[in-house]
């Protein structure tokens, strides 16, 4: 898709209604993150957890890590605070965690300045994304929320676990959708958003990004230097590697709309991250 059509993908979305969390027919799957002291907490199995749909319990089951193959967008800002070094720093650490993929596993690469660019469609095939990450040129402003709702939208619904990681290291000063739409369209999927960040001294606070994130149950990752990047880039791949997912039929018919969940903890103790619910 070209850079024309993905603009145009986000002018004819913009209007609409947000596309639906897409779970298979009866089936619900959750992501959750589970750590302790900052660490992830393993050895867990579905017994461990308390699930609620509307407030009601369900049976839940836990799908194993090699049943749950992801599709990954990475979504990268070449605005023209990236150039140079850090240009140089944000290529490599892209490819580290596309590197960290396994066989099978598929990427897609989103860049964005003030236009929006798909340099690579869902592929599984390194070769292809490594040479896309070569095709990457900084310039112009930053429209950070019209791209992460366009790589929202980038994928249909599927079977495979979706992740949508985003890199900025500036504030947007030129996107035609609000930080709210955004946020209100993450909710509306089923993807797991996780934020990369560098933030200049005198910077005012990044507040969007977090707030995708929060809503879909992932994780803000903020670098300090150029230098960290590649960390950053490979935390977010060891998040997604630790997380559990978990399924469930609705122990009763599901109504359309808004189903908040709520999760816990039944016999041991950590910090929980999972998103808010999902839209049927």
């Amino acid at each position: 898709m070209s850079g024309l059509a993905i603009a145009t993908l986000l002018a004819a979305a913009a209007p609409q209604q947000p596309p639906v969390f897409g779970a298979e027919v009866g089936i619900v799957r959750v992501e959750v993150s589970v750590t302790k002291a900052g660490e992830a907490l393993g050895g867990l199995t579905a017994e461990d957890f308390e699930l609620r749909d509307n407030g009601r319990v369900q049976d839940v089951r836990l799908v194993l890590q090699e049943q749950a193959p992801i599709d990954a967008v990475l979504v990268l800002d070449l605005s023209y605070s990236v150039r140079g070094a850090k240009r140089t720093a944000l290529q490599g650490a892209a490819a580290a965690f596309l590197d960290g993929l396994r066989p099978g596993e598929r990427a897609a690469l989103v860049s964005f300045r003030d236009d929006l660019r798909l340099l690579q469609d869902f592929t599984p095939d390194r070769s292809s994304l490594f040479a896309a990450l070569g095709r990457t040129e900084p310039g112009g402003s930053t429209a950070l929320r019209d791209a992460v709702y366009a790589a929202l939208r980038l994928r249909p619904p599927s079977p495979e676990r979706a992740v949508t990681v985003v890199f900025s290291d500036g504030v947007d000063n030129v996107s035609l959708l609000t930080a709210p739409e955004v946020v209100e369209a993450a909710s509306h999927t089923d993807a797991v958003v996780y934020g990369i960040g560098i933030r200049q001294k005198g910077d005012p606070p990044e507040t969007f990004l977090p707030a995708a994130v929060q809503t879909t149950g992932g994780r803000y990752f903020e670098a300090v230097s150029d230098r960290d990047l590649r960390e950053r880039f490979l935390d977010v791949l060891a998040d997604i590697r630790s997380r559990y997912v978990l399924s469930y039929s609705p122990a009763e018919t599901p109504e359309p709309g808004w189903h908040a969940l709520s999760l816990r903890l039944k016999r041991k103790k950590g910090d929980l991250l999972v998103r808010k619910g999902y839209w049927r």
